[in-house]
């Protein structure tokens, strides 16, 4: 005798795969995980970036005053390998993903640090030259080696008592990140796999268990062939479907790249996400610039000219500059300059100094 579902549309069954609800992974998070979220990834060029592009002063202090110097080779120049903006950008990111980064330091004959070289943070082991006293310092594994402090400067990002290594914010809370892994990769599953039926079929009449698979497997067969479906008699079909802002996960999405933004200490508007009742004018922005630089640039900007300042001679140190990151609009600067130079403490040449118009 003739099936149910053949005796309403005259059709042979077919077996179709059925979805299945995805598991979820166990697997610990990396910063190569980490970075294939785009609200990390962005999280730390934003970091990075205007680090990177500082102009960087030097000091010198002698006979009781500090002066401004040209910059030595190793300040414009570090690393003869990369670039200084790669080689800030690099450390900057480590810094980010690892918690430290290493510079190994190559000498010249008479004594003076005259390259650096950046490595994987991950790649260095850090231990107690002996563990039972402390006072004997850290000693540096690389490569197969063994390194003294006077080899290496070893940046940490966020440090601790008796713990060696920087801790990073990924490391710190490796269990947000995983939960924002879990969403995106939940969300790029929810049409495919994610045990979400498509529509609901029902019937007036009674059902056998085989007579209802067989129904479920053909009209399955159906729309995965687009192909046009009949309904037979007592037969309904309704569709299991979302609005587009629930389909993309929209409110949660939002959260957790919210989450994201605090742990790096960014701007949540940088990372095109809002909190609620907040607002853009340009007073706000100003004073958010500000926050963003004394509250997260300078916990990168700090190891950096620490170590930096380390690799010069003593008395030596080195200053980011940060003034480009609120420099005014040109209205607003030359209105400035000529209030300064009318009231007698700015000089012309001052202003063209600071304007980069020396001529």
């Amino acid at each position: 005798m003739a099936s149910l579902w053949q005796r309403l549309t005259n059709k042979a069954q077919t077996r179709a795969v059925q979805p299945t609800i995805p598991s979820r992974s166990a697997t610990a998070v990396t910063p190569e995980s980490a970075l294939t979220l785009t609200a990390v990834y962005r999280a730390i060029q934003i970091i990075a970036t205007p680090i990177s592009k500082m102009p960087i002063n030097t000091y010198r202090f002698a006979t009781g005053i500090e002066l401004k110097v040209e910059n030595p080779l190793l300040v414009n120049k570090p690393s003869l390998i990369d670039s200084r903006r790669d080689f800030i950008f690099q450390t900057v990111a480590d810094l980010a993903l690892q918690g430290g980064a290493v510079w190994f330091k190559n000498r010249a004959k008479d004594g003076t640090v005259n390259n650096l070289t950046l490595v994987p943070y991950a790649a260095v082991m850090v231990s107690w030259v002996d563990p039972n006293d402390m006072t004997k310092g850290v000693q540096f594994g690389y490569a197969g080696r063994t390194y003294t402090e006077r080899d290496v400067e070893h940046l940490r990002l966020f440090t601790r008592p008796g713990v060696l290594r920087g801790i990073s914010p990924i490391e710190s809370a490796a269990k947000d990140i995983a939960a924002a892994i879990d969403l995106r990769d939940y969300a790029a599953n929810w049409f495919t796999a994610g045990g979400v039926p498509t529509g609901i079929l029902t019937s007036n009449m009674f059902l056998s268990k085989d007579e209802a698979d067989e129904i479920t497997n053909n009209w399955h067969n159906k729309q995965q062939n687009r192909q046009v479906a009949v309904l037979g008699n007592g037969f309904d079909y309704k569709q299991v479907a979302l609005s587009p802002k629930d389909a993309l996960f929209t409110d949660v999405v939002n959260q957790s790249v919210q989450a994201i933004a605090r742990l790096f200490g960014i701007p949540a508007r940088l990372l095109i996400t809002s909190v609620p009742g907040s607002s853009d004018t340009y007073s706000n922005l100003q004073d958010e610039n500000a926050v963003f630089w004394r509250h997260t640039l300078m916990t990168y900007v700090d190891p950096i000219t620490d170590a930096l300042s380390n690799c010069l001679p003593r008395g030596t140190r080195v200053e980011f500059d940060f003034e480009h990151l609120f420099k005014a609009d040109s209205m607003t600067r030359y209105q400035t300059y000529d209030v300064g130079i009318k009231a007698g403490f700015l000089s012309p040449e001052y202003v063209q100094e600071k304007e980069g118009l020396n001529v």
